[in-house]
């Protein structure tokens, strides 16, 4: 049981660190994606901490395992739908209630350790013991149903028709679905237990395998089925979420304003695709991905193909496919002359940045920079004196 608590939460920091903290996988979305995995292993931690008798050994550190963690994981989950699609609630304000029912838990079990642990407020009112079994059976209840109430609504979210067609509607619908089975089955474990009295052991068991699984389920989708970090395998592994969508509803005034610049002919940098497609490059790195169309770009900015080609054409004097791998060769640039990356090859690289295949990493670079990525390397890299 150790074994499989110690493997689990383990596996859980990798995955939620690389996604934090990897120069592949970072990214403003990404990071709530992080956070609830991460979430997730910490409650793995404390109960493999709770099994090992740390808590016992250390009777001031249980309050870390008494404050309800999970209150933050649909919080993170939640926003990760939000961000991963662009919905409009992402940037209310309002959304910061959600950490409510965490901060509710902080303050009565901190309370409560203070009590226990230290004697504080001890024997200072009556009916003590009544306050806490009711304040604990409430917050036991908020847990389930709060869980419960943001991962339906996250799906009922990405199930709005506006994001329907979204590229990374199935997966987000995925996820959502997985998360509500594993709430699902923690609490039918808790019935059960509470009915037959099953072993804690046993219980544990299940939802730590099932909760390991939905990692590596995440992990396996994101790198290897959606092909979001190249064809590459020997890197950090991780996860890189699909691009913020951009809303793909338009006011009359916008269609008539992007008529009126499609007759005109004549683009400059503050025209407000190119500045949507330049912050998708340079925030949300779509470049990265290897199977990225002018179709899915065009879609996302809700313009037409041709139009998105007239842009790039008239303001960089470029055609779309060289735009893009223009910025996967400043990546692959930046890589070779950074020295987390000295171990991987070159070609290794390319791949990361979004090239689909050798001859086409190595015919773009040499096109932008008049030189093969290893004579780039061998001209730039800083040789250390001795």
């Amino acid at each position: 049981m150790n074994l499989l608590l110690l493997v689990s939460f383990s596996q859980g920091f990798v995955f939620g660190l690389s996604i934090l903290f990897s120069p592949f996988f970072r990214s403003h979305i990404n990071k709530y994606l992080g956070y609830s995995i991460l979430v997730l292993t910490s409650l793995m931690l404390n109960v493999y901490l709770d099994f090992e008798g740390v808590f016992e050994m250390y009777p001031d550190f249980m309050i870390l395992y008494d404050i309800e963690w999970i209150f933050l994981f649909p919080v993170f989950f939640f926003l990760y739908i939000l961000k991963s699609i662009n919905h409009d609630l992402e940037k209310n304000r309002k959304m910061y209630w959600l950490y409510v029912p965490f901060f509710f838990s902080v303050v009565i079990n901190a309370f409560f350790n203070l009590e226990v642990a230290y004697q504080w407020f001890a024997d200072s009112y009556d009916y003590t013991e009544l306050v806490y079994d009711w304040v604990f059976g409430f917050q036991e209840f908020g847990y389930y149903s709060f869980n419960f109430i943001l991962i339906m609504w996250s799906y009922k979210v990405i199930s709005e028709e506006k994001y329907t067609n979204y590229p990374n509607n199935k997966w987000l619908k995925a996820s959502c679905i997985w998360t509500f089975f594993l709430v699902t089955l923690w609490i039918i474990i808790d019935i059960i237990d509470m009915i037959f009295g099953i072993s804690y052991e046993i219980g544990i068991s299940i939802i730590c395998t099932s909760t390991s699984v939905f990692i590596f389920w995440l992990v396996y989708n994101g790198v290897y089925r959606l092909k979001l970090t190249g064809a590459y395998r020997g890197l950090v592994s991780g996860i890189k979420s699909d691009i913020s969508g951009i809303s793909m509803l338009e006011t009359l005034d916008e269609v008539k304003s992007k008529n009126q610049m499609v007759l005109s002919n004549s683009f400059s940098e503050d025209n407000r695709y190119f500045q949507k497609l330049e912050n998708l490059l340079k925030k949300d790195y779509i470049y990265r991905d290897p199977n990225l169309s002018q179709e899915a770009i065009a879609k996302r900015l809700n313009i037409s193909t041709g139009y998105l080609s007239q842009i790039v054409n008239d303001i960089t004097k470029k055609n779309f496919a060289v735009y893009i791998n223009s910025y996967r060769v400043q990546e692959v640039k930046d890589m070779i002359l950074n020295t987390e990356f000295d171990k991987y090859s070159v070609l290794a690289i390319g791949l990361e940045a979004g090239f689909k295949s050798k001859t086409t990493f190595y015919t773009s670079f040499k096109k932008e920079t008049g030189l093969t990525p290893s004579q780039f390397k061998s001209n730039h890299k800083k040789v250390p004196n001795f």
